[in-house]
Protein backbone atom coordinates (compact mmCIF):
# COMPACT_ATOMS: atom_id res chain seq x y z
CA UNK A 1 0.00 0.00 0.00
CA UNK A 2 1.62 3.11 -1.03
CA UNK A 3 0.69 6.77 -0.50
CA UNK A 4 0.78 9.38 -3.43
CA UNK A 5 3.67 12.05 -2.37
CA UNK A 6 4.92 15.16 -4.20
CA UNK A 7 7.33 14.57 -6.74
CA UNK A 8 9.21 17.12 -5.98
CA UNK A 9 10.21 15.86 -2.34
CA UNK A 10 14.31 14.78 -2.41
CA UNK A 11 13.72 12.59 0.75
CA UNK A 12 11.05 10.77 -1.10
CA UNK A 13 11.68 6.88 -2.20
CA UNK A 14 11.85 6.19 -6.04
CA UNK A 15 10.38 3.26 -7.16
CA UNK A 16 10.26 1.31 -10.71
CA UNK A 17 7.54 2.42 -12.71
CA UNK A 18 8.51 6.29 -12.69
CA UNK A 19 6.20 7.33 -10.05
CA UNK A 20 7.35 8.55 -6.67
CA UNK A 21 6.37 6.56 -3.61
CA UNK A 22 7.03 6.34 -0.12
CA UNK A 23 5.60 3.59 2.18
CA UNK A 24 5.28 3.32 6.09
CA UNK A 25 6.83 0.14 7.16
CA UNK A 26 9.31 -2.19 5.52
CA UNK A 27 6.45 -5.41 6.26
CA UNK A 28 4.34 -2.77 3.10
CA UNK A 29 7.43 -3.94 1.13
CA UNK A 30 7.44 -7.54 2.07
CA UNK A 31 3.76 -7.55 1.02
CA UNK A 32 4.23 -6.43 -2.37
CA UNK A 33 3.33 -9.06 -4.98
CA UNK A 34 5.94 -8.33 -7.60
CA UNK A 35 9.62 -7.54 -6.94
CA UNK A 36 11.03 -4.08 -6.95
CA UNK A 37 13.92 -2.18 -6.16
CA UNK A 38 14.71 0.88 -4.41
CA UNK A 39 17.19 2.93 -3.81
CA UNK A 40 17.75 5.09 0.41
CA UNK A 41 18.12 8.51 0.47
CA UNK A 42 20.68 10.29 1.08
CA UNK A 43 22.17 11.01 4.54
CA UNK A 44 24.89 13.04 6.27
CA UNK A 45 26.18 10.38 7.87
CA UNK A 46 26.91 7.91 5.52
CA UNK A 47 26.70 6.93 1.27
CA UNK A 48 24.24 6.25 -0.88
CA UNK A 49 23.31 2.76 -0.29
CA UNK A 50 21.30 0.50 -2.95
CA UNK A 51 20.35 -2.64 -2.85
CA UNK A 52 17.85 -5.49 -4.84
CA UNK A 53 15.47 -7.19 -2.99
CA UNK A 54 12.96 -10.04 -4.19
CA UNK A 55 9.68 -10.10 -2.19
CA UNK A 56 8.90 -13.88 -1.03
CA UNK A 57 5.22 -14.88 0.02
CA UNK A 58 4.03 -16.81 3.30
CA UNK A 59 6.98 -16.90 5.68
CA UNK A 60 10.00 -16.56 3.92
CA UNK A 61 12.64 -14.51 4.62
CA UNK A 62 13.53 -11.45 2.00
CA UNK A 63 17.30 -12.59 0.68
CA UNK A 64 19.69 -10.31 1.27
CA UNK A 65 21.73 -7.80 -1.52
CA UNK A 66 24.91 -6.59 0.49
CA UNK A 67 25.49 -8.76 3.72
CA UNK A 68 27.54 -6.04 5.53
CA UNK A 69 24.23 -3.82 6.20
CA UNK A 70 22.91 -6.06 8.42
CA UNK A 71 25.13 -7.00 10.82
CA UNK A 72 24.09 -6.81 14.35
CA UNK A 73 23.51 -2.98 14.92
CA UNK A 74 22.09 -1.80 18.52
CA UNK A 75 21.51 1.20 16.99
CA UNK A 76 18.66 0.10 14.46
CA UNK A 77 15.90 1.91 17.00
CA UNK A 78 17.66 5.23 16.78
CA UNK A 79 18.42 5.06 12.87
CA UNK A 80 16.21 7.82 11.37
CA UNK A 81 15.59 7.78 7.58
CA UNK A 82 14.48 11.84 5.23
CA UNK A 83 12.21 12.80 7.40
CA UNK A 84 13.59 11.81 10.94
CA UNK A 85 10.99 9.59 11.74
CA UNK A 86 12.21 6.54 13.95
CA UNK A 87 12.17 3.07 12.60
CA UNK A 88 9.33 1.23 14.08
CA UNK A 89 9.32 -2.44 15.93
CA UNK A 90 8.12 -3.94 12.45
CA UNK A 91 11.20 -2.59 11.40
CA UNK A 92 13.56 -4.00 13.50
CA UNK A 93 11.98 -7.09 13.63
CA UNK A 94 12.77 -7.33 10.07
CA UNK A 95 16.09 -6.37 10.10
CA UNK A 96 16.69 -8.65 12.78
CA UNK A 97 15.06 -11.78 10.59
CA UNK A 98 17.35 -10.94 8.01
CA UNK A 99 20.35 -11.12 10.31
CA UNK A 100 19.32 -14.25 11.81
CA UNK A 101 19.31 -15.63 7.82
CA UNK A 102 22.93 -14.48 7.33
CA UNK A 103 23.56 -16.90 10.12
CA UNK A 104 22.37 -19.22 9.08
CA UNK A 105 24.50 -18.66 5.82
CA UNK A 106 27.39 -18.84 7.81
CA UNK A 107 26.13 -22.09 9.75
CA UNK A 108 26.00 -23.59 6.82
CA UNK A 109 29.20 -22.82 5.04
CA UNK A 110 31.19 -24.01 8.69
CA UNK A 111 32.65 -27.29 9.13
CA UNK A 112 31.58 -30.42 11.36
CA UNK A 113 34.27 -29.33 14.20
CA UNK A 114 33.49 -25.16 13.60
CA UNK A 115 29.59 -26.37 13.87
CA UNK A 116 30.30 -28.54 17.19
CA UNK A 117 32.22 -25.51 18.65
CA UNK A 118 29.66 -22.52 17.53
CA UNK A 119 27.11 -25.00 19.62
CA UNK A 120 28.95 -25.67 22.88
CA UNK A 121 29.51 -21.32 22.84
CA UNK A 122 25.90 -20.68 22.02
CA UNK A 123 23.72 -23.14 23.79
CA UNK A 124 25.29 -22.08 27.53
CA UNK A 125 23.44 -18.32 26.76
CA UNK A 126 20.07 -20.61 26.17
CA UNK A 127 17.42 -19.59 29.15
CA UNK A 128 14.79 -22.23 29.61
CA UNK A 129 12.65 -21.13 26.75
CA UNK A 130 15.34 -22.03 24.27
CA UNK A 131 16.48 -25.18 25.58
CA UNK A 132 12.44 -26.10 25.66
CA UNK A 133 12.60 -25.32 21.88
CA UNK A 134 16.16 -26.99 21.12
CA UNK A 135 14.46 -30.32 22.76
CA UNK A 136 11.08 -29.81 20.87
CA UNK A 137 13.08 -29.44 17.61
CA UNK A 138 15.60 -32.56 18.21
CA UNK A 139 13.65 -34.83 19.43
CA UNK A 140 11.82 -35.94 15.45
CA UNK A 141 15.75 -35.65 14.19
CA UNK A 142 17.57 -38.13 16.92
CA UNK A 143 16.86 -41.33 14.64
CA UNK A 144 17.67 -39.56 10.86
CA UNK A 145 20.64 -40.96 10.29
CA UNK A 146 19.92 -44.24 12.14
CA UNK A 147 19.86 -47.67 10.31
CA UNK A 148 15.61 -47.90 8.71
CA UNK A 149 13.42 -49.24 11.44
CA UNK A 150 15.78 -47.87 14.51
CA UNK A 151 14.10 -46.68 17.47
CA UNK A 152 16.36 -46.90 20.38
CA UNK A 153 16.25 -44.44 23.09
CA UNK A 154 19.19 -44.50 24.79
CA UNK A 155 21.50 -44.49 21.98
CA UNK A 156 21.45 -40.92 21.91
CA UNK A 157 21.14 -39.97 25.26
CA UNK A 158 23.62 -38.76 28.42
CA UNK A 159 24.89 -41.97 30.17
CA UNK A 160 24.11 -40.56 33.52
CA UNK A 161 20.20 -40.27 31.85
CA UNK A 162 20.55 -43.70 31.11
CA UNK A 163 21.85 -45.14 34.17
CA UNK A 164 19.07 -42.94 35.89
CA UNK A 165 16.32 -44.39 33.65
CA UNK A 166 17.79 -48.21 33.52
CA UNK A 167 18.20 -47.72 37.70
CA UNK A 168 14.29 -47.89 38.01
CA UNK A 169 14.35 -51.57 36.24
CA UNK A 170 13.33 -54.38 38.47
CA UNK A 171 16.08 -57.24 38.20
CA UNK A 172 14.43 -59.23 35.90
CA UNK A 173 13.66 -56.70 33.17
CA UNK A 174 17.53 -55.29 33.35
CA UNK A 175 18.28 -59.15 32.91
CA UNK A 176 16.03 -59.28 29.64
CA UNK A 177 17.17 -55.22 28.48
CA UNK A 178 20.58 -57.26 27.98
CA UNK A 179 19.37 -59.19 25.35
CA UNK A 180 18.29 -56.44 22.97
CA UNK A 181 21.23 -55.53 21.23
CA UNK A 182 25.12 -55.32 22.04
CA UNK A 183 24.89 -51.45 22.91
CA UNK A 184 22.27 -52.26 25.87
CA UNK A 185 24.04 -55.08 26.84
CA UNK A 186 26.80 -53.00 27.53
CA UNK A 187 24.17 -49.83 29.39
CA UNK A 188 22.36 -52.57 31.54
CA UNK A 189 26.00 -53.70 32.53
CA UNK A 190 26.90 -50.86 34.42
CA UNK A 191 27.91 -51.48 38.04
CA UNK A 192 26.56 -48.65 39.60
CA UNK A 193 22.99 -49.81 38.78
CA UNK A 194 23.83 -53.94 40.00
CA UNK A 195 25.54 -51.92 43.07
CA UNK A 196 21.92 -50.51 43.97
CA UNK A 197 19.89 -53.77 43.48
CA UNK A 198 22.42 -55.77 45.56
CA UNK A 199 22.17 -53.27 48.49
CA UNK A 200 18.80 -53.29 48.35
CA UNK A 201 16.52 -54.04 51.20
CA UNK A 202 15.14 -56.76 48.64
CA UNK A 203 18.15 -58.98 49.26
CA UNK A 204 19.10 -58.64 53.05
CA UNK A 205 22.65 -60.01 53.51
CA UNK A 206 24.39 -60.14 56.91
CA UNK A 207 27.85 -58.28 57.49
CA UNK A 208 29.67 -62.16 57.16
CA UNK A 209 28.30 -62.58 54.31
CA UNK A 210 28.86 -59.51 52.36
CA UNK A 211 32.73 -59.55 53.30
CA UNK A 212 32.66 -62.94 51.89
CA UNK A 213 30.87 -61.95 48.59
CA UNK A 214 33.47 -58.95 48.46
CA UNK A 215 36.48 -60.89 48.62
CA UNK A 216 34.96 -63.83 46.25
CA UNK A 217 33.78 -61.60 43.12
CA UNK A 218 37.03 -58.58 43.72
CA UNK A 219 38.54 -57.87 40.38
CA UNK A 220 42.14 -57.41 39.66
CA UNK A 221 42.21 -53.52 39.78
CA UNK A 222 40.53 -54.04 43.41
CA UNK A 223 37.05 -53.10 41.91
CA UNK A 224 33.56 -55.09 42.50
CA UNK A 225 31.93 -57.27 40.12
CA UNK A 226 28.26 -56.20 41.42
CA UNK A 227 26.72 -58.17 38.78
CA UNK A 228 28.07 -61.21 39.38
CA UNK A 229 27.58 -59.95 43.50
CA UNK A 230 23.63 -59.44 42.46
CA UNK A 231 23.15 -62.88 40.44
CA UNK A 232 24.51 -64.77 43.28
CA UNK A 233 22.41 -63.44 46.04
CA UNK A 234 19.28 -63.41 43.28
CA UNK A 235 19.73 -66.87 43.47
CA UNK A 236 20.59 -67.95 46.65
CA UNK A 237 17.08 -66.10 47.24
CA UNK A 238 15.59 -68.69 45.02
CA UNK A 239 17.32 -71.36 46.33
CA UNK A 240 15.64 -70.40 49.62
CA UNK A 241 12.65 -69.96 48.52
CA UNK A 242 12.07 -73.04 46.70
CA UNK A 243 14.37 -75.31 49.26
CA UNK A 244 16.58 -76.22 46.44
CA UNK A 245 19.85 -77.13 48.30
CA UNK A 246 22.95 -79.92 48.44
CA UNK A 247 23.06 -81.92 50.99
CA UNK A 248 26.04 -83.28 52.65
CA UNK A 249 25.82 -85.87 55.60
CA UNK A 250 29.11 -86.24 58.60
CA UNK A 251 29.05 -89.54 60.12
CA UNK A 252 31.21 -90.05 63.57
CA UNK A 253 29.30 -89.37 66.51
CA UNK A 254 27.87 -92.75 68.35
CA UNK A 255 25.11 -91.18 69.90
CA UNK A 256 21.95 -88.37 69.11
CA UNK A 257 24.15 -85.27 68.28
CA UNK A 258 22.68 -82.37 71.07
CA UNK A 259 24.33 -79.32 69.80
CA UNK A 260 26.06 -77.54 66.55
CA UNK A 261 27.82 -74.47 66.07
CA UNK A 262 30.43 -73.62 62.99
CA UNK A 263 32.00 -70.76 61.10
CA UNK A 264 32.85 -70.21 57.74
CA UNK A 265 35.33 -73.61 57.55
CA UNK A 266 34.49 -75.55 60.78
CA UNK A 267 31.47 -77.54 62.03
CA UNK A 268 31.01 -78.48 65.65
CA UNK A 269 29.08 -80.50 67.02
CA UNK A 270 28.59 -82.20 70.79
CA UNK A 271 26.73 -85.46 71.61
CA UNK A 272 24.87 -88.08 74.56
CA UNK A 273 28.26 -89.46 73.47
CA UNK A 274 30.34 -86.90 75.77
CA UNK A 275 32.75 -85.92 72.93
CA UNK A 276 32.95 -82.81 70.77
CA UNK A 277 33.94 -83.33 67.08
CA UNK A 278 35.09 -80.98 64.65
CA UNK A 279 34.89 -81.05 60.70
CA UNK A 280 36.00 -79.30 58.04
CA UNK A 281 33.40 -78.07 55.78
CA UNK A 282 35.40 -77.52 52.91
CA UNK A 283 36.37 -81.18 51.97
CA UNK A 284 33.75 -83.77 50.93
CA UNK A 285 35.43 -85.96 53.67
CA UNK A 286 32.47 -86.86 56.10
CA UNK A 287 35.17 -87.89 58.52
CA UNK A 288 35.75 -85.14 61.54
CA UNK A 289 39.14 -83.54 61.75
CA UNK A 290 40.21 -83.46 65.54
CA UNK A 291 37.80 -85.09 68.80
CA UNK A 292 37.64 -83.04 71.92
CA UNK A 293 36.86 -85.15 74.99
CA UNK A 294 36.92 -83.72 78.51
CA UNK A 295 33.48 -83.73 79.38
CA UNK A 296 32.36 -86.95 82.16
CA UNK A 297 28.26 -86.20 80.64
CA UNK A 298 26.53 -85.65 77.53
CA UNK A 299 27.42 -82.32 75.99
CA UNK A 300 24.48 -79.84 75.82
CA UNK A 301 25.80 -77.01 74.65
CA UNK A 302 28.22 -75.53 72.73
CA UNK A 303 29.21 -71.67 71.41
CA UNK A 304 32.00 -71.09 68.88
CA UNK A 305 33.23 -67.42 68.51
CA UNK A 306 36.54 -67.01 66.15
CA UNK A 307 38.93 -69.69 67.67
CA UNK A 308 37.35 -69.86 71.33
CA UNK A 309 34.90 -72.35 71.72
CA UNK A 310 32.84 -73.04 74.89
CA UNK A 311 30.56 -76.28 76.07
CA UNK A 312 28.44 -77.27 78.98
CA UNK A 313 27.54 -79.67 80.03
CA UNK A 314 25.42 -82.62 82.05
CA UNK A 315 28.61 -82.72 84.11
CA UNK A 316 27.76 -79.53 85.48
CA UNK A 317 30.96 -78.14 84.09
CA UNK A 318 31.36 -75.19 81.22
CA UNK A 319 34.65 -75.47 79.38
CA UNK A 320 36.62 -73.12 77.34
CA UNK A 321 38.92 -74.79 74.40
CA UNK A 322 40.98 -73.19 72.09
CA UNK A 323 40.68 -74.25 68.51
CA UNK A 324 43.88 -72.80 67.12
CA UNK A 325 46.01 -75.80 68.62
CA UNK A 326 45.53 -78.63 65.77
CA UNK A 327 46.57 -81.30 67.88
CA UNK A 328 44.72 -84.62 68.19
CA UNK A 329 45.52 -84.63 72.24
CA UNK A 330 42.56 -82.65 73.18
CA UNK A 331 43.50 -82.06 76.84
CA UNK A 332 46.07 -79.96 75.75
CA UNK A 333 43.30 -77.91 74.22
CA UNK A 334 40.58 -77.08 77.05
CA UNK A 335 41.64 -73.94 78.88
CA UNK A 336 39.57 -72.89 81.59
CA UNK A 337 36.85 -75.08 82.95
CA UNK A 338 34.50 -73.22 84.97
CA UNK A 339 32.38 -74.75 88.19
CA UNK A 340 29.37 -73.28 90.01
CA UNK A 341 26.31 -74.47 88.63
CA UNK A 342 24.53 -76.82 90.59
CA UNK A 343 22.88 -79.48 87.56
CA UNK A 344 23.14 -79.90 84.16
CA UNK A 345 24.55 -76.36 82.14
CA UNK A 346 21.84 -76.53 79.76
CA UNK A 347 22.69 -73.61 77.46
CA UNK A 348 25.91 -71.06 77.13
CA UNK A 349 26.77 -67.58 75.30
CA UNK A 350 29.89 -65.56 75.22
CA UNK A 351 32.14 -62.87 74.11
CA UNK A 352 35.26 -61.45 74.31
CA UNK A 353 35.23 -60.90 77.68
CA UNK A 354 31.93 -62.60 79.52
CA UNK A 355 30.37 -66.27 79.47
CA UNK A 356 26.52 -66.42 80.14
CA UNK A 357 24.95 -69.96 80.61
CA UNK A 358 21.61 -71.33 81.60
CA UNK A 359 21.36 -74.73 83.83
CA UNK A 360 18.26 -76.91 85.06
CA UNK A 361 19.33 -75.70 88.57
CA UNK A 362 16.93 -72.56 87.34
CA UNK A 363 19.87 -69.80 87.79
CA UNK A 364 21.58 -67.97 84.88
CA UNK A 365 24.87 -66.93 85.45
CA UNK A 366 27.50 -64.70 83.91
CA UNK A 367 31.36 -65.72 84.27
CA UNK A 368 34.57 -63.95 83.10
CA UNK A 369 36.15 -65.67 80.47
CA UNK A 370 39.58 -65.41 81.53
CA UNK A 371 39.89 -66.55 85.10
CA UNK A 372 36.90 -68.72 85.20
CA UNK A 373 35.41 -66.96 88.21
CA UNK A 374 31.54 -66.75 88.18
CA UNK A 375 30.48 -62.78 88.68
CA UNK A 376 26.93 -63.07 88.58
CA UNK A 377 23.82 -64.86 89.42
CA UNK A 378 20.49 -63.83 88.04
CA UNK A 379 17.53 -65.85 89.92
CA UNK A 380 13.55 -65.31 88.92
CA UNK A 381 13.08 -68.45 86.96
CA UNK A 382 10.78 -71.80 88.53
CA UNK A 383 11.82 -74.04 86.63
CA UNK A 384 14.50 -75.38 84.23
CA UNK A 385 16.57 -72.60 82.41
CA UNK A 386 16.64 -73.84 78.66
CA UNK A 387 17.89 -71.14 76.43
CA UNK A 388 19.73 -67.40 76.57
CA UNK A 389 21.07 -65.23 74.43
CA UNK A 390 22.45 -61.72 75.10
CA UNK A 391 23.08 -58.71 73.19
CA UNK A 392 24.79 -55.84 74.69
CA UNK A 393 23.51 -55.17 78.05
CA UNK A 394 20.41 -56.91 77.31
CA UNK A 395 19.84 -60.98 78.47
CA UNK A 396 17.08 -62.88 77.45
CA UNK A 397 16.04 -66.52 79.08
CA UNK A 398 13.85 -68.89 78.33
CA UNK A 399 12.49 -71.60 80.93
CA UNK A 400 10.34 -74.70 81.81
CA UNK A 401 8.18 -72.41 83.51
CA UNK A 402 6.64 -71.30 80.31
CA UNK A 403 8.38 -67.66 80.23
CA UNK A 404 11.01 -65.43 79.11
CA UNK A 405 12.75 -62.67 81.22
CA UNK A 406 14.65 -60.17 80.35
CA UNK A 407 17.09 -58.91 82.05
CA UNK A 408 19.58 -56.61 82.16
CA UNK A 409 23.16 -57.16 82.79
CA UNK A 410 25.00 -54.06 84.93
CA UNK A 411 21.98 -54.57 87.62
CA UNK A 412 21.40 -57.93 87.02
CA UNK A 413 17.66 -57.16 87.49
CA UNK A 414 14.69 -58.79 85.63
CA UNK A 415 13.14 -55.93 83.66
CA UNK A 416 10.32 -57.89 81.79
CA UNK A 417 9.07 -60.90 82.07
CA UNK A 418 6.76 -62.46 78.67
CA UNK A 419 4.02 -65.15 78.97
CA UNK A 420 1.95 -66.81 76.47
CA UNK A 421 3.84 -70.23 75.32
CA UNK A 422 1.57 -73.07 76.84
CA UNK A 423 4.40 -74.84 77.51
CA UNK A 424 8.17 -74.85 78.09
CA UNK A 425 10.33 -72.27 76.10
CA UNK A 426 12.86 -74.16 74.51
CA UNK A 427 14.75 -71.94 71.92
CA UNK A 428 14.49 -67.96 71.60
CA UNK A 429 16.25 -66.20 68.76
CA UNK A 430 16.52 -61.87 68.50
CA UNK A 431 17.11 -59.16 66.39
CA UNK A 432 17.16 -56.30 69.32
CA UNK A 433 13.37 -54.89 68.66
CA UNK A 434 12.11 -58.47 67.83
CA UNK A 435 11.81 -61.80 69.75
CA UNK A 436 11.59 -65.40 68.18
CA UNK A 437 10.46 -68.44 70.83
CA UNK A 438 10.04 -71.80 70.40
CA UNK A 439 8.43 -73.76 72.86
CA UNK A 440 6.87 -77.42 73.68
CA UNK A 441 3.74 -76.16 72.43
CA UNK A 442 4.56 -76.84 69.07
CA UNK A 443 4.02 -72.56 68.03
CA UNK A 444 6.78 -69.80 67.34
CA UNK A 445 5.70 -66.86 68.40
CA UNK A 446 6.97 -62.85 67.47
CA UNK A 447 7.29 -60.66 70.51
CA UNK A 448 7.67 -56.48 70.33
CA UNK A 449 10.88 -56.42 73.03
CA UNK A 450 9.99 -52.77 73.66
CA UNK A 451 5.87 -53.33 74.66
CA UNK A 452 6.51 -56.87 75.68
CA UNK A 453 3.42 -58.44 74.12
CA UNK A 454 3.12 -61.24 71.49
CA UNK A 455 2.60 -59.89 67.70
CA UNK A 456 2.33 -62.84 66.35
CA UNK A 457 1.80 -66.24 66.87
CA UNK A 458 2.98 -69.44 64.04
CA UNK A 459 0.74 -72.82 64.92
CA UNK A 460 1.25 -75.58 62.61
CA UNK A 461 -2.39 -76.05 62.56
CA UNK A 462 -3.04 -72.70 60.46
CA UNK A 463 0.28 -71.98 59.07
CA UNK A 464 2.12 -75.70 58.20
CA UNK A 465 3.82 -76.01 60.96
CA UNK A 466 5.44 -78.25 63.06
CA UNK A 467 3.60 -80.99 63.89
CA UNK A 468 6.37 -82.26 66.85
CA UNK A 469 8.57 -79.81 69.73
CA UNK A 470 10.30 -77.45 68.21
CA UNK A 471 13.88 -77.78 69.28
CA UNK A 472 15.86 -75.11 68.17
CA UNK A 473 15.26 -71.78 65.73
CA UNK A 474 16.93 -68.71 64.54
CA UNK A 475 16.42 -65.81 62.41
CA UNK A 476 17.86 -63.02 60.30
CA UNK A 477 16.70 -59.86 58.93
CA UNK A 478 14.33 -61.43 55.86
CA UNK A 479 13.58 -65.30 57.68
CA UNK A 480 13.18 -67.76 60.36
CA UNK A 481 14.50 -71.36 60.44
CA UNK A 482 13.08 -73.84 62.89
CA UNK A 483 13.43 -77.44 63.69
CA UNK A 484 11.37 -80.31 65.33
CA UNK A 485 11.19 -83.55 66.57
CA UNK A 486 8.82 -84.34 63.60
CA UNK A 487 12.56 -84.68 61.98
CA UNK A 488 11.91 -81.70 59.40
CA UNK A 489 13.63 -77.83 59.35
CA UNK A 490 11.29 -75.13 58.25
CA UNK A 491 11.98 -71.92 56.68
CA UNK A 492 9.47 -68.76 57.47
CA UNK A 493 9.32 -65.61 56.03
CA UNK A 494 9.39 -62.85 58.48
CA UNK A 495 7.16 -60.22 56.65
CA UNK A 496 4.39 -62.80 56.09
CA UNK A 497 4.61 -65.21 58.53
CA UNK A 498 4.32 -67.87 55.80
CA UNK A 499 6.41 -70.88 55.22
CA UNK A 500 8.70 -70.95 52.31
CA UNK A 501 10.14 -74.26 52.27
CA UNK A 502 10.11 -77.35 54.81
CA UNK A 503 13.35 -79.69 54.46
CA UNK A 504 13.90 -83.28 54.53
CA UNK A 505 16.62 -85.23 55.10
CA UNK A 506 17.03 -86.71 59.08
CA UNK A 507 15.46 -89.73 59.55
CA UNK A 508 14.61 -89.10 63.39
CA UNK A 509 13.82 -85.35 65.52
CA UNK A 510 16.03 -82.17 64.49
CA UNK A 511 17.76 -81.07 67.60
CA UNK A 512 20.07 -77.83 66.57
CA UNK A 513 20.79 -75.97 63.74
CA UNK A 514 22.65 -73.14 63.13
CA UNK A 515 23.09 -71.09 59.47
CA UNK A 516 23.98 -68.04 57.32
CA UNK A 517 23.31 -66.74 54.40
CA UNK A 518 24.68 -69.60 52.36
CA UNK A 519 23.97 -72.88 54.81
CA UNK A 520 22.32 -74.33 57.24
CA UNK A 521 23.98 -77.15 59.46
CA UNK A 522 21.64 -79.44 61.63
CA UNK A 523 22.28 -82.01 64.03
CA UNK A 524 19.54 -84.85 64.91
CA UNK A 525 19.35 -87.99 67.19
CA UNK A 526 19.92 -89.88 64.02
CA UNK A 527 23.71 -89.65 65.16
CA UNK A 528 24.71 -87.25 61.96
CA UNK A 529 24.98 -83.90 61.09
CA UNK A 530 23.80 -82.35 57.83
CA UNK A 531 25.32 -79.23 55.94
CA UNK A 532 22.15 -78.11 53.30
CA UNK A 533 24.43 -75.98 50.93
CA UNK A 534 21.72 -73.59 48.96
CA UNK A 535 24.76 -71.44 47.03
CA UNK A 536 25.50 -74.76 44.81
CA UNK A 537 22.26 -75.41 42.84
Amino acid sequence: MFLEEKKNDPNSYEIEGGKLRKFYSWNEVRRSESCCSFRLPKRSHSKERSQNWQSCQGNKILRLGREEDFLPDRSDHNRTFGYGDKLDHSTVFKRNQEKLSLMVRWFEEFSGQEKTSFLQAILPLCGPEQNHTISSVVQDRLHCYCIPNCQDPLAFLPANVVEKILSFLDCKSLARSQGVCRLWRSMASNDKIWQRLALSSTWPFSKTGHERQMRSHRKEDGSVDWKRVFVERYKLQRNWRRGYCHVRTFEGHTQAITCIQFDGSRIVSGSHDKTIRVWDMRTNSPWSVITLCGHSGTVRCLHLLDNRLISGSTDRTIKVWDLSINLQWSGIACKVTMVGHEDTVRCVQMDEKKVVSGSYDRSVRVWNIKTGNCEKILNGHEDHVLCVQFFGDMLLSGSADKTIKVWDLPSGSCSKTLRGHRDAVTCISFDQSRLFSGSLDRTIKVWNLSLGNCINTIDWMSSEGHTGVIRCLQADASKLVSAADDRTLKVWSLDTGQRIATLRNHTDGVTCLQFNDFVIVSGSYDRTVKLWDFSVC
